[in-house]
């Protein structure tokens, strides 16, 4: 007596389908079964042919008699059965470990194409959007906008070089960053390269934030003190805007010198940076950020309202532009030489590289990836734009007065910037955890093996962190230089040498190198080291 078992594939999770040895044509429709696998799990039943008790013709060599015996047994009960409909069919968690091969399908993540562009916009909104007007002005104003929508289309090529990276690698199992790309193609100092451009990316998001954390604490601090002395002023809460650079004491936006005690002990450079450590040390400890990445809507919240109150001061401001009259406060220049700085800007605005391919993993539909990525990049430029152009059409005082923080210009009175002041505040805060555990997580994980070594070595870590970010906050609180520093340099090793060298190299490997395609390539890198170099030019 004999009988073959017939190979069986099923994707439909979690059930599979019944095997029924007495009918080896057919795939019977599932019954319940106890056997449940793994969503990302694929059962195929191997074709064996078993003669009795001895091996020949067998796929699997020699069955042994309780394998024998249990086929039989099932072979048996379904000939008892009344109906094609049986019950009497062997379940996988009874079928014989040696008829089964377990495959692990690939699945796409379950985020929707609209979550997707949102997270993208989402990640890409940072504190750019506040110094939007100052690089419009350092630019131009026609050259600001041109700039910046260049910059825009460059990164959102070099992002869709990174997206399409992964496609050539023989397996992609392992690849998590861009960095493991870098490393397949052009080496060890490819993936160093990448992973030193990443940490200075979210360290100089870091610093960043510290100073303006410090700045939105100081002004918050400062609009309640005064509030609760009943001062005039801030019951007027003047909207029009002023021009720091004129006021007697440029880190206070009100004249309150009788208050000299005040104005001592809570000083925006020397004092508010050291007393932050106490709200943000214990913060940065925790092994895990998870409690404040439940807060990342406030950073929609904040974007939202800046666009909403823009549009509210640019109401009551009215459009100031004269193109004519060189000698008016409100003429605009075309061009200006300080360009680089809109440029270096951008280049961070723009980034999300570090982040693409964690993004693309889990997109629903990774085939729409390339059309999300191109939505997001859309979006976030009119974003800019609108920002940056909206503030400095409508700026009512010198166009040169305008800050790299634009609410440097509102004073500390002004009731709806205390508001902003305060949701910004408050997203900050819990953001600069996150960049310090993903740069820990890089860090650590390079080095030891691991993201949590010890608290002796993360405590280390941190405490180095906040010291950089504690001396540019005292000595060099100029967001719009460090944005444009940090942004050039990584927009040119991150954001565009690598991923052109990466496809010069899948494209040499393939044959298909030519010259027109490195010629674009390397203007792209070239364009990239002329912005870095650039923000020296402009010190």
């Amino acid at each position: 007596m004999s009988h073959s078992v017939n190979s069986v594939e099923d994707d439909r999770s979690p059930l599979l389908s019944s095997f029924n040895p007495s009918d080896s044509s057919r795939d019977p429709s599932p019954k319940p079964k106890p056997y449940s696998p793994q969503k990302t799990e694929r059962i195929l039943r191997n074709p064996v042919t078993l003669s009795g008790g001895s091996s020949s013709g067998s796929n699997y060599g020699s069955t042994d008699s309780t394998t024998s015996a249990v086929i039989s047994r099932y072979k048996y009960y379904s000939r008892l059965a009344p109906h094609s409909d049986s019950s009497f069919v062997m379940p996988h968690h009874v079928v014989p470990s040696v008829f089964l091969i377990s495959n692990i399908k690939k699945t796409s993540g379950s985020q929707p194409s609209w979550v997707t562009v949102f997270s993208l916009w989402n990640t890409m909104m940072g504190t750019s959007l506040l110094s939007m007007p100052w690089a419009i002005n350092q630019a131009g104003f026609a050259a600001g906008i041109a700039f910046l929508l260049f910059m825009a289309g460059i990164m959102l090529y070099t992002s869709y070089r990174i997206l399409d990276s992964v496609k050539g690698l023989k397996s992609t199992s392992e690849v998590i960053e861009f960095s493991d790309v870098c490393r397949e193609y052009l080496g060890r100092w490819g993936e160093w390269v990448a992973w030193v451009s990443s940490l200075l990316t979210l360290l100089g998001g870091m610093i960043v934030y510290w100073i303006l954390i410090s700045n939105f604490l100081y002004n918050i601090v400062t609009f309640i003190y005064h509030h609760a002395k009943g001062d005039d002023t801030v019951a007027s809460g003047s909207t029009d805007p002023f021009c720091p650079s004129d006021d007697t004491n440029t880190t206070n936006t009100t004249d309150h010198t009788h208050d000299v005690t005040f104005n001592k002990i809570w000083d925006e450079q020397k004092t508010v940076p050291f007393i932050l450590i106490l709200i943000i040390m214990p913060l940065i400890n925790f092994k895990s950020p998870t409690f404040f990445t439940k807060f990342n809507a406030l950073g929609t919240i904040s974007v939202t309202y800046l666009v909403c109150f823009a549009m509210k001061n640019a109401i009551s401001w009215g459009i100031h532009l004269d193109f004519h009259d060189t000698a008016s406060p409100s003429y605009v220049y075309e061009f200006r030489p300080n360009f680089p700085a809109i440029t270096g800007i951008a280049a961070l605005a723009f980034f999300i590289h570090n982040a693409v391919l964690a993004m693309a993993r889990v997109t629903r539909y990774p085939e729409k990836m390339v059309r999300d990525l191109i939505l997001a990049y859309v979006l976030v430029a009119i974003t800019y734009v609108y920002m940056g152009v909206i503030v400095y059409i409508t700026f009512t005082i010198d166009k040169n007065c305008i800050q790299d923080n634009f609410l440097n210009n509102l004073k500390d009175t002004n009731v709806m910037a205390f508001v902003a002041r305060i949701g910004l505040f408050f997203q900050m805060i819990c953001v600069f955890p996150l960049l310090v555990y993903i740069f820990r997580l890089q860090f650590m994980n390079t080095l030891f093996g691991t993201i949590w070594p010890g608290l002796k070595q993360v405590f280390s870590l941190n405490a180095v962190l906040l010291v950089i970010c504690i001396l540019f906050a005292v000595f060099m609180p100029t967001i719009g230089k460090i944005i444009g520093f940090v942004g050039a340099l990584c927009g040119f090793s991150y954001a565009m040498a690598l991923p052109c060298l990466v496809y010069m190299k899948i494209r040499q490997k393939k044959g298909t190198l030519t010259k027109p395609v490195i010629f674009v390539h390397v203007a792209i890198i070239v364009l990239g080291f002329a912005n870095f170099v650039g923000q020296f030019l402009i010190l």
